[in-house]
């Protein structure tokens, strides 16, 4: 199974068992090792929603046959945006069980505000310390992962278990996918139209922007201590420095081309780079159960007072920003916020007639079903330029 399932696939399987096209890995629809009629059943069923199983092909590159229709599910993964993604296609009725994070007070993923239909389900242990028996006993039509290194299938042998993540690069694909494994095409298509209009908005505005106007930008990774002159630098690969990307800014992070996520600098490397905007996340003092600025704007205060970032334009100018790291970075449409509260740090003026908050609240009454006033939340700090 890929991502669109249409006429054109069943014009391929015509083409290729009159041998007039090569076989790719999506050929045997009904995964019985042979490409004939049958697979184009298969490809007209699901075409329909009409079909019995799917054949899932998941990042692991794990072929998976999952039993339709699925009545319920666990989700074991440390990424929002998977479960984000299929609250918005409307299966989040389904859920039996999901990691601690979202169910334990003070762990990254909890918030009562944002997902309070999480805090009734099962408590499926931590993301490194899996309560198989839990699980085994809830008995899931299907166990969903963004990361199989974190989930062993062999523990739980009886229910189909896919790795399907939702991250940066694939939003759009990834959403797809789970309409068609949920039979939920036709909203997972409205979802999608609404991220293309985003985004289209945003790319539109960044292509006019030329190279020499360009804003450099220091990303942070993690929340440096206020005493501290060591702070963790996201490599250029890094999905933080692509959301700087995607709203418009350079980051200075760029030069930075390693394996792993990040590596320590000193004050001294950003003061040399002297970056004209400096972003910075946290899972603490901003998300959608924060109502109070109080904390986020003494923490931003104390970072201008830093001595050894004085001579910084940023610092300067007093442009550095706060966002929401468990809620707002990386992936799915939720990254595509990140991005646009970016963009206005970045260009206020250009991105004036886009409204950020009001983009988000739409997002979060029309695809995520929650009645939450985000202009209540301190989502990202402050809001203007």
């Amino acid at each position: 199974m890929d991502e669109s399932i249409n006429d054109e696939d069943l014009t391929y399987l015509e083409k290729l068992i009159k041998g007039e096209v090569e076989k790719t890995e999506f050929s045997d629809a009904n995964n019985d090792d042979v490409v004939d009629e049958n697979d184009i059943e298969q490809i007209k069923k699901i075409m329909a929603g009409d079909e019995e199983f799917l054949v899932v092909q998941d990042d692991a590159g794990r072929t998976v046959r999952v039993d339709e229709p699925i009545d319920s599910f666990v989700y074991h993964g440390h990424n929002i945006f998977v479960y984000e993604t299929l609250r918005a296609i409307g299966v989040s009725n389904k859920i039996v069980g999901v990691n601690s994070d979202y169910v334990t007070p003070g762990l990254s993923r909890y918030s009562e505000t944002y997902f309070p239909e999480l805090l009734s389900v099962e408590n499926l242990g931590g993301l490194q310390a899996i309560n198989y028996e839990v699980i085994n006993n809830i008995k899931p039509d299907l166990i969903i992962t963004d990361y199989l290194e974190y989930y062993d299938p062999t523990k739980t042998p009886d229910f189909p278990t896919i790795a399907l993540d939702v991250n940066i690069t694939n939003p759009k694909e990834a959403t797809m996918r789970y309409g068609y494994i949920f039979g939920e095409v036709s909203k997972a298509e409205e979802y999608v139209s609404w991220m293309n209009d985003q985004e289209k908005k945003i790319s539109e505005k960044v292509e006019s922007i030329p190279e020499s106007k360009r804003v450099s930008v220091y990303v942070c990774v993690g929340l440096p201590d206020v005493g501290t002159s060591k702070y963790s630098t996201p490599s250029k690969k890094h999905h933080y420095c692509q959301e700087v990307r995607n709203a418009g800014g350079i980051p200075i992070n760029d030069e930075i081309d390693i394996k792993g996520i990040s590596v320590d600098v000193d004050a001294e490397w950003i003061v040399s780079r002297n970056p004209q905007v400096i972003l910075l996340s946290t899972n603490q003092m901003v998300g959608y159960d924060a109502h109070d600025s109080k904390e986020v704007a003494e923490y931003i205060n104390a970072f201008l007072q830093k001595p050894e970032l004085a001579t910084v334009d940023a610092v300067k100018n007093k442009r550095v920003y706060m966002i929401s790291h468990a809620f707002l970075k990386c992936g799915g449409a939720s990254g595509l916020l990140c991005s646009l509260y970016y963009a206005k740090w970045l260009y206020p003026d250009l991105f004036a007639d886009m409204d950020a908050q009001a983009i988000h609240q739409e997002y979060v009454s029309k695809f995520q079903h929650l009645d939450i006033d985000v202009n209540k939340c301190i989502m990202a700090y402050p809001l203007t330029a």
